[in-house]
């Protein structure tokens, strides 16, 4: 059973001290090296016991599951050990969904995701046979087919890593026994002022605003109007998921508020703008909904978003292009 651990508390003084011409860079370079660090324990893990054939990621949304996926990948395969990832995301399928009472269609229940496809590759790719997995499209959320020559086959000594909201689940990865490795991913701190700003609920949600604004076609008063929806289907599964891991990794970086939190207020100061200008434009969460609405809750969410606001104006800017090329925090901010 994995437990959080590592949790880190950072104050808005500390992020201000840590501006300087010299300071910034060794602050970003320290946040991002911890984080490496832990993958490289993890590939060691993974070398040092040939038996496994499979990591198996979860955690809650905006995590960082498919870039920590990608970088474990990436470092068994330069320690020699031939890796291939996959997303559990592309198992989606959005043909009977269940709602909330606010008409909120549930696409986190792993009800939304054909276990049985996802199971048959899986066991295929260990295996060693090719594997053609399919492929989708969170812009018009649609299931598409892959190119052949994106096929997946590993040799004999091969390690698949597999990653998801549901990457812990029994019916997906409960039939192993001793032949996977089972990580459990999120973002564990908190931001402080005068009292406490975020916490790991928050850093999550500023990621999924920024993330959906540039890559799912979502606006921020989307992405909050749909929130109450991904905390409720989260809580069900949380501490299942965290009981079944082997090991918790904290994806959050000390440094990151500088960059996500006025990328996030920039792009809810936009919604609200389109809100007074009456030219919002409806939840694209809520297109299969059954109720009509263009939002579940607009009132909820635009206290929610005023709230934010609040606590994002007291968090200082710093350029995204000071990013590394290789971080996590990508997977969010890039275009």
């Amino acid at each position: 059973m994995a437990v959080l651990e590592d949790k880190i508390n950072i104050t808005v003084e500390q992020l201000e001290e840590n501006l300087g011409i010299k300071k910034l860079p060794e602050f970003i370079s320290m946040s991002e090296k911890a984080f490496i660090d832990r993958i490289d324990r993890i590939v060691d893990t993974v070398n040092n016991d040939r038996s496994i054939k499979a990591v198996f990621v979860a955690g809650p949304t905006s995590s960082g599951k498919t870039t920590f996926t990608v970088r474990l990948s990436q470092g068994l395969s330069k320690s020699g050990r031939s890796a291939a990832f996959l997303s559990l995301d592309d198992y989606y399928i959005l043909n009977d969904l269940t709602f909330d009472r606010d008409g909120r269609p549930d696409f986190e229940t792993i009800d939304a995701i054909d276990v049985e496809r996802a199971n048959k590759d899986i066991h295929g790719i260990i295996e060693g046979r090719e594997v053609i997995p399919p492929f989708f499209d969170f812009n018009d959320r649609q299931s598409k087919q892959r190119d052949p020559s994106e096929a997946i086959k590993l040799p004999s000594d091969g390690i698949l890593v597999v990653e998801g909201l549901h990457g812990l689940n029994k019916a997906i990865s409960g039939d192993f026994n001793g032949e996977i490795l089972k990580v459990f991913i999120m973002p564990y701190g908190n931001i402080y002022s005068d009292r406490k700003l975020m916490g790991s609920r928050e850093i999550r949600l500023l990621r999924r605003i920024v993330r959906d604004n540039r890559h799912r076609a979502s606006h921020a008063l989307s992405t909050i109007d749909y929130w109450p929806m991904i905390e409720r289907s989260e809580e069900k599964i949380f501490d299942e998921y965290l009981e079944a891991a082997d090991v918790h990794v904290n994806s959050f970086l000390p440094y990151e508020s500088l960059i996500i939190a006025p990328l996030a207020l920039s792009d809810i100061d936009d919604a609200l703008m389109m809100v007074e200008k009456g030219k919002i434009s409806p939840n694209v969460f809520m297109e299969r909904s059954l109720t009509g609405k263009d939002f579940a809750d607009l009132s909820s969410a635009l206290a929610l978003a005023d709230r934010l606001v609040r606590h994002l104006k007291k968090i200082p800017k710093v350029d995204p292009s000071r990013v590394p090329a290789e971080s996590i925090l990508n997977e969010f901010i890039s275009m």
